[in-house]
Parts: C-alpha cells; sequence; structure tokens
C-alpha cells in the first residue's frame, strides 16, 4: 500500500522523475479485444457493491508462480478470480514495472534498486518462485505495466498500488490498453492532496486507504471528506476486531465496497482463515465487507461459493 509520506511526495504513487515525454516504446503492443460477458461484468461489479464479495488477489495468484509476474496474473484469469493487486514501479530511464520492493533482491536473482536499474538491465533478471528469498530462480522476467495490463485479457481486474510511479503516466498507460473500466487506482493522503496531485481522480475507479488509528475518533467523518472524489471502494486497515461494525452504514449510504486485507499478521488473518474460514472471512461479510485481499484467492472463492455467503447490493448513481 502507499504510505502517506509516499503519497504526499506524489497521489495515486509518489511522482517519479519520469514523464510522458521521455517514456520509452513499449517492449510489446498491448493488446486491444472485444470485450467478453466476464470483462462486462467486472466493469459492472467494480462500479459499486452487488451482493457478490470481491476476491482480490494479493500480488497476484503466486503460491504456483511469482509475485508480481504474468503467470500469477494468467493463473488468477484462469481460476476466475475477481481482481489482482500489483505493485508498481518505475526504472531509472522511466518505466512503470511491476516490483514490489524498492530493490529487487528478494525477488529476483539480482541486485539493486528499480530506480536505479533501466528497463534492460531488470529485463536481464529471473524472478524468483512464489515470494521469493529462498524461492528457485524461474524462466520469469519483471514485467512491464503495460504487459501485466495485457494479460488480464479484460478479464481480471487490476488494483494499482503504485509505490513510485506519475500518476500521469499510470494513466495513459491504462488508456492505451482501454482498460480504465477495469482498474481501480488508490492512494492514501487527504482527498484535497489527491485531486491537487492526480486531478483525474474523479474519472477513474478510485479507493481511498484509511487507517484505524487516524480515523477513530470519527470515521464517519472522515469517509465522508472523500465525499467529492466519488470513491467505488474504500480501503479500511483495520487494528481491532470491533471497529468494522462502525462504518457499514457509511460505506453503504454511499453504496460504495468496504475493502478489508486478511493478509498474515493483519487482525483477519489468512492463516487463520485456513483453519476456520467462518471465524475469519464469514465474519468480515457479517460486518458488510464485500472485497478481501488475501494470499488464498482460490480457496476465499471457494470457500464463497461452498457458504453463499452475499452482502450489500445498490446501484450506483
Amino acid at each position: 500500500m502507499i504510505s502517506a509520506t509516499k503519497v504526499r511526495a506524489g497521489a495515486l504513487g509518489v511522482l517519479a522523475a519520469c514523464s510522458l515525454a521521455i517514456l520509452p516504446q513499449l517492449a510489446q503492443p498491448i493488446l486491444a479485444a472485444t470485450p467478453s460477458a466476464r470483462s462486462a461484468e467486472l466493469v459492472r461489479r467494480l462500479a459499486g457493491p452487488d451482493g457478490q464479495v470481491m476476491v482480490v488477489a494479493h500480488r497476484g495468484c503466486w503460491k504456483a508462480t511469482s509475485e508480481n509476474s504474468l503467470d500469477a496474473i494468467a493463473q488468477c484469469r484462469a481460476m476466475g478470480i475477481d481482481m489482482v493487486e500489483i505493485d508498481v514501479r518505475t526504472s531509472r530511464d522511466g518505466v512503470p514495472v511491476l516490483m514490489h520492493d524498492a530493490d529487487v533482491a528478494r525477488t529476483t536473482d539480482g541486485t539493486g534498486r528499480v530506480a536505479d536499474l533501466t528497463l534492460e538491465d531488470l529485463r536481464a533478471l529471473h524472478l524468483r518462485e512464489g515470494m521469493g528469498r529462498t524461492g528457485a530462480v524461474t524462466e520469469r522476467r519483471i514485467p512491464t505495466l503495460a504487459e501485466a495490463l495485457a494479460a488480464t485479457g479484460g478479464e481480471v481486474l487490476v488494483n494499482l498500488d503504485a509505490k513510485a510511479v506519475d500518476p500521469a503516466v499510470l494513466l495513459r498507460i491504462v488508456d492505451e490498453a482501454g482498460l480504465r473500466g477495469h482498474v481501480l487506482f488508490k492512494a492514501e493522503a487527504s482527498a484535497s492532496e489527491i485531486a491537487q496531485r492526480a486531478p483525474f481522480v474523479r474519472d477513474v475507479h478510485f479507493q481511498p486507504i484509511l487507517r484505524e488509528p487516524g480515523m477513530a475518533d470519527a470515521p464517519v467523518a472522515t469517509v465522508a471528506s472523500y465525499d467529492a472524489l466519488a470513491p467505488v471502494s474504500y480501503e479500511i486497515d483495520v487494528k481491532t476486531q470491533g471497529f468494522l461494525p462502525r462504518l457499514t452504514d457509511a460505506l453503504r449510504a454511499r453504496c460504495a465496497r468496504y475493502w478489508v486485507n486478511s493478509l498474515a499478521g493483519r487482525v483477519y488473518d489468512d492463516r487463520a482463515a485456513l483453519e476456520d474460514p467462518d471465524a475469519v472471512w464469514g465474519r468480515l461479510v457479517a460486518y458488510g465487507v464485500d472485497a478481501i485481499q488475501t494470499d488464498h484467492p482460490g480457496i476465499l472463492k471457494d470457500y464463497l461459493s461452498r457458504s453463499g455467503l452475499r452482502s450489500f447490493a445498490c446501484t450506483p448513481s
């Protein structure tokens, strides 16, 4: 996710030293396929709650592939996962690429900061299996954002976690892919800061990141402060289990999705969900959450299908 400090340096991702003028020719063409029924359904679902819980794959479906890889996106697409969350940074020569860390050491067989390496340098590296570290080196390569968007085929939504990318460059690549309706932009900053640094925010699907400690005293007022940006979703970083119900009515009144991460180490933890999904994922849905980001998207998808859990539905105005 984007920290408040990072967004103050540039909303929807830190403003890096790149511009539209220096963006190199992308390595592969962007595909513009005729929208499928699946694609149209996803666009509709991203626009507002539809009663179904949206399954979001953290860094793609990386368990049997590599995080932030084309294979991780393809795996999610094949599994029918709703959305992939991908991390984006900018190479030294101005190309947005998929990488979570500032340094490539954890996830590849190389070393160095993404911002110090050219696209050619990054292309020479090999991704490691899974989340990297000691994972085996593969033949997979670091993809550009354009290639990642093309890999979705419009059949899986994309949540952009921009770490160091000029917002205008992000939007340009999304639009060249013809996928604005499939992409959820997010940022952590005040509404006025976001609007100033990314004036297009009202014309895209947008999700602010809100953290419980910073809004615990007035959570509904904090949500209301973003009304001018008309978010389609709100990502809530939960610190205590009892906090979630305090926002349910406010988000439903705005016909917006309620997004919570159930990642390892969080209050609602994936590891606990594997043991007792009702106590974690089921409880989230009971509180009104209808978008869950997880490292186990296939298992969450199966659980939701098996349990028949439904959430709030509305028609965006």
